[in-house]
């Protein structure tokens, strides 16, 4: 902890004002995927369609309805639907070629598409108890298809329903079940996986769409418990559906329990989405030496301990508000990996769903709102700049990006701050490549009673402070500072990502061990991240690892929120990697922990290089 000496103005004294970490912004800007830019489409979309009198307010917000929920179950399609008489047991492809049909069904798609929208809508169904009682479902207790096959049918003909009507303006993305996981006493993952593989094969011979799945639930948060035994059922999906899965679709959501005049967060976010996200695409690099593209279809605020979850409540719209934009953050570091993610958000809906939505009956703007009023300003004027945390041994409480406009001249670091104390960080531009003075922060954090205040654009200086900016307890903000063009990047450091040649590693004693192969390259910088899962019985670290036989020692873990009830630790570790160390082909990585295990593995290593390169962003 450093001490920094600032002199206070206002009070013509002396005071002592310290920093709890420090953010490094770099004069680089930052690509992953290839691409600095943000891409608001990716990132600003909310879940369900918007009825036709909320889209101008939602276009107001910068959001669009981003999922088309409950396909199939709607209006029963799927149980209305007769039986073809020429093929017993599979649907009539004549039924849904009905214009009056089709329009019932699939108008409010397209107002919402032809209301200026860029069409990254992504088709849901819920997959299970809503196909018609001719079929046999005696196997799945009644709620789905013995035949897998007749059940695949029933998707592509109502794609091809949606494709009729909108002549060929179809989502390009569908999710053919929902949440499978939840509906392991009626459906087996083997059967989950042969139907996205079929459905995936009749949707690929006729349509542009992209198949996502599994869209899980509990599985995300849980697969490392007894030894991974739910991620080995992930990898035998995966293993079925092979690349005729185009997206890998989950969800993510952290809990709120509140206790007399207290309140905690607990869940996924940040340390377990990023150990599953890297266990996901290392499994994925080793069977097809390529990323697989993500889309978390749901995140945010989940279950309600200790409070009504439907009483109107300002915590409950605190919780909201805060745990989306705790996750936004997170998935905005992970763009390498991340195709899209749809806040579980609504522009309206009834109870028991209603703390979701963003506007009430009458149209008006709810709290929750604040969500996309802090994300309001960014656009695709705006570029990530390369920020690093403080490799300090601790769990990080902030969490940091940073953004740069050429059009604006301006650059904004947002904070997000996930403990419950003021933090005082500072900022540093490495080698003063910038020196900001004034600046306007907003922030969303929470104040008396528990209701979540916005305040935009206040003034600061922070000079006065000598770099250092504090942020509220639990508080999301940003600030920012004026820079002109000629002070921006000329530079960009673009990421590759390199997955070790294991995955669920057995930790023996007190280390685990793996390779990871680099071709032969350039590499400017580099940072390792590595993923550990063990009991929940056992107390247990990494303490530090090597690199060919080189100790590495500097390190930071990602913020864990202690998810309630888990009977494991999930915990990630980054570690600061100097590029010297590589060598073209196999290095070896030894993991090394404080204590020896009697059962534990680590679950992935992920060496995150980068290659310094000239930008192509223009002033």
């Amino acid at each position: 902890m450093k001490w920094i000496l600032v002199y206070c103005t206002l009070s013509l004294s002396v005071v002592t004002v310290y920093s709890d970490t420090t953010v490094t912004i770099h004069p680089q800007w930052l690509a992953q995927g290839g691409s600095a830019r943000y891409d608001s489409n990716r990132w600003n979309k909310h879940n369900g369609l918007d009825q036709e009198y909320l889209i101008p307010k939602c276009r107001d917000l910068r959001t669009d309805g981003g999922r088309w929920n409950n396909n199939g179950l709607s209006y029963q399609l799927f149980a209305d639907w007769p039986e073809d008489p020429n093929r017993r047991g599979y649907p009539d492809p004549n039924y849904l070629k009905n214009a009056t049909k089709q329009k019932q069904l699939f108008s409010l798609y397209l107002d919402n598409i032809n209301s200026g929208y860029e069409n990254d809508m992504i088709m849901m169904s819920e997959g299970v108890n809503m196909f018609p009682s001719w079929l046999n479902q005696s196997e799945h207790s009644g709620q789905f298809p013995n035949n897998v096959d007749a059940a695949a049918e029933f998707m592509m003909l109502m794609v091809q329903g949606v494709y009729d009507y909108t002549k060929g303006r179809i989502p390009p993305y569908i999710e053919p079940m929902n949440e499978p996981d939840t509906q392991y006493n009626i459906l087996n993952f083997t059967t989950v996986a042969l139907f996205h593989k079929l459905v995936a094969e009749k949707l690929h011979a006729r349509f542009n769409i992209k198949v996502a799945g599994p869209t899980l639930d509990g599985f995300t948060r849980s697969c490392n418990r007894n030894n991974f035994t739910d991620w080995k059922i992930l990898a035998n999906f995966m293993d079925i559906t092979g690349e005729n899965l185009d997206v890998f679709s989950f969800h993510s959501y952290n809990s709120l329990s509140v206790s007399g005049n207290s309140q905690n967060f607990s869940g996924m976010n940040e340390a377990r989405l990023v150990a599953f996200v890297d266990l996901v695409e290392n499994y994925a690099f080793l069977k097809t030496g390529k990323l697989l593209p993500l889309v978390i279809s749901e995140y945010g605020r989940g279950s309600v301990e200790g409070i009504s979850p439907t009483d109107p409540s300002p915590i409950l719209d605190f919780a909201t508000i805060y745990l989306s934009n705790a996750y936004r953050f997170t998935q905005l570091g992970l763009r390498e990996y991340i195709d899209r993610a749809v806040v579980f958000l609504l522009a309206y809906i009834n109870n028991p769903y209603y703390s979701w939505s963003l506007f009430n009956p009458q149209g008006q703007p709810k709290r929750v709102v604040d969500f996309f009023k802090f994300w309001y300003k960014f656009t695709s004027d705006y570029s990530f700049i390369r920020t690093t945390s403080h490799y300090d041994g601790e769990e990080r409480t902030v969490s940091p990006l940073a953004m740069s406009s050429t059009r604006n001249n301006e650059t904004v670091i947002l904070l997000h701050s996930y403990s419950q104390k003021s933090q005082n960080v500072k900022l540093n531009f490495e080698g003063d490549w910038t020196k900001p003075t004034i600046g306007e922060a907003t922030c969303v954090t929470i104040k008396d009673n528990w209701y979540p205040v916005i305040t935009s654009n206040e003034t600061f200086d922070i000079q006065k402070t000598k770099g250092i900016l504090e942020l509220p307890p639990e508080a999301s903000c940003h600030f920012t500072f004026k820079t002109h063009s000629d002070q921006l990047p000329r530079v960009t450091s673009n990421e590759t990502t390199y997955y070790g040649a294991d995955i669920l590693i057995p930790v023996k004693g007190n280390m685990a061990m793996t390779v990871i192969t680099l071709p032969k390259g350039q590499y400017d910088s580099a940072r390792l991240r590595v993923s550990a899962s063990w009991s929940i019985n056992e107390t247990n670290s990494i303490s530090y690892l090597t690199f060919n036989d080189h100790r590495l020692d500097s390190f930071y873990q990602l913020y864990d929120a202690n998810m309630i009830g888990s009977t494991t630790y999930w915990e990630v570790w980054e570690f600061a990697l100097p590029t010297s160390l590589f060598a073209t082909g196999a290095n070896q990585v030894q993991v090394y922990f404080s204590n020896n295990m009697t059962s534990g593995h680590v679950s992935s290593v992920v060496l995150v290089t980068a290659k310094i390169i000239q930008s192509d962003l223009k002033p």
